[in-house]
Formats: structure tokens, sequence, C-alpha cells
């Protein structure tokens, strides 16, 4: 491996601003930022397409809450279930940390369906393509919130940008939040190209291209990742799903007869 000092040392500190007891956290903010951001790049897609923008607040307390509760539920199933067997309180206490991403893609589909069964002049398929544009750019600040608490990180690596995570140890990693928020920020800008550029896509085909890229390729990044083939095994129906929305788009099976 290379000297150390030729890495890049990453010791930032979790809080942006301490005053007393408060501690504004770069991971709470970067959340707020998204669900801000989303907010308004929903009311931008349901302008383009002719819903009622008005609608659209309701929305995203159905993806915040949906999102939120299902990251957790995914953490307790998928990840730490023995812990929270014996400790239940800690469900409730998120501020712990402890989110899962799959299970917040779950929580949010379920998010959406109750939300479309409320607004029936929106099919829920079409709401499904809008949020799919939105929701990588959302991932990508959530990611950058994961980098600034040195978690996620990657394997150990000698490639020369590679971060050491001061807080974790002294080896030189692969700063895969960095790489996953990339990738992320590159499929919502290829979704919002094919939203504005491609008039006649099928409904549902933006959602299945959302499910086949994010998680095709977080399937690829985590080999970058530590202790990650678990997340892996856990993307493949995600991605055999986004496949099946394509196919279904292809041949325009949500389309009403």
């Amino acid at each position: 491996m290379n000297h150390i000092l030729s890495y890049i040392t990453w010791d930032a500190a979790p809080a942006i601003l301490q005053i007393g007891k408060f501690k504004l956290l770069w991971y709470s903010s970067m959340w707020a930022i998204s669900i801000i951001v989303g907010y308004v790049l929903m009311r931008y897609l349901y302008r383009k397409s002719g819903f009622d923008q008005e609608t659209v607040i309701d929305l995203v307390q159905y993806v915040f809450f949906g999102g939120v509760i299902g990251a957790r539920l995914g953490d307790v199933l998928f990840y730490n279930l023995d812990f929270y067997m014996r400790q239940p309180i800690e469900i409730l206490k998120i501020w712990h940390g402890g989110l899962a991403s799959h299970g917040g893609v779950i929580g949010v589909l379920v998010a959406l369906y109750l939300y479309a069964r409320s607004r029936k002049e929106v099919p829920l398929i079409q709401v499904l393509d809008r949020a799919a544009v939105v929701t990588p750019l959302l991932g990508a600040f959530i990611r950058i919130g994961n980098l600034f608490n040195s978690e996620l990180y990657g394997k150990v690596t000698d490639v020369s940008w590679a971060f050491v995570f001061a807080k974790v140890d002294d080896y030189p990693r692969h700063p895969s939040q960095l790489y996953e928020a990339l990738m992320l920020t590159g499929v919502f800008a290829l979704l919002m190209y094919l939203f504005h550029k491609k008039k006649d896509l099928p409904d549902g085909f933006l959602v299945g291209v959302f499910f086949v890229l994010t998680f095709g390729l977080r399937a690829l990044l985590e080999f970058f990742k530590a202790d990650a083939a678990y997340t892996q095994l856990l993307s493949i129906p995600l991605v055999i799903g986004g496949l099946v929305l394509i196919w279904m788009a292809k041949n325009r099976r949500f389309e009403k007869k």
C-alpha cells in the first residue's frame, strides 16, 4: 500500500454545530434537505403532468412516515432481530440509528399505495413513476449523511482516493458512501431526462428502470462495502420486480382499456 499520508483522512464531526446540549447533525440535516427537495421536485413533476400540485404535501407526509417506519422495521427484521427481541424498546429509538434502505423502499411503496387510494384522480402507477424520478436524488443526500457519520464505509483498499475513517480504524477504505451518492445522482439524472424527452413512455416504465438501475448498481457497489453480502441478496427481488414492471409497461399492461 501507499503511505498512509497519501490517503484522505476523514474525521468529520457528525454535528454541524452544537449549542449546549443541542446538536444540529449532518445526517438529520440531509434528511431535512431531502424532504424539501423531494417536495419541490414532486410539485414540479405534478405540474408538468397536469396533476393537482396541492396534493404533494400529503404525498410527502405519506412517504416520510412510510419510509422511516419501513426503514426501521427493515433494520429490525433484516439485520438486528436478535438484539431488538432482547431490547424491544430500542425499536422506537430511531435517534440511536438503524435504518435499512430496503425496508424503507417497502415502506414507501405501502405509503404510496395508501396515498393513491385517498387520491383516486391520479393512478398509483403514475404516482410511482414520478416518485421514482425523485427518490434517487433523495437517497444521495442520505448517503452524504452516512459519510459524515463515518458509517456504511467500504473495504480496505490501496486506491489513491481511499478514505481513512479515523473514527473506525487506521486503514484506507473505499468511500462507498460517495460511490452510492454519485450512482444515485446519475440514476436521478437519467430518469429526469427520460421524463422530459420521452413523452410516449408507457406507465410503469420509469419505476421499473428505477428498480433495475438503483438496486442492480447497488448490488455491484456492495462488492466495495464492508460486510454487505446479505444486502446484495435483498437487492435481487427488487431488480427482478423492476424487470417485470418494464415488461408490463412495454406491453401496456397498466393502461386502462
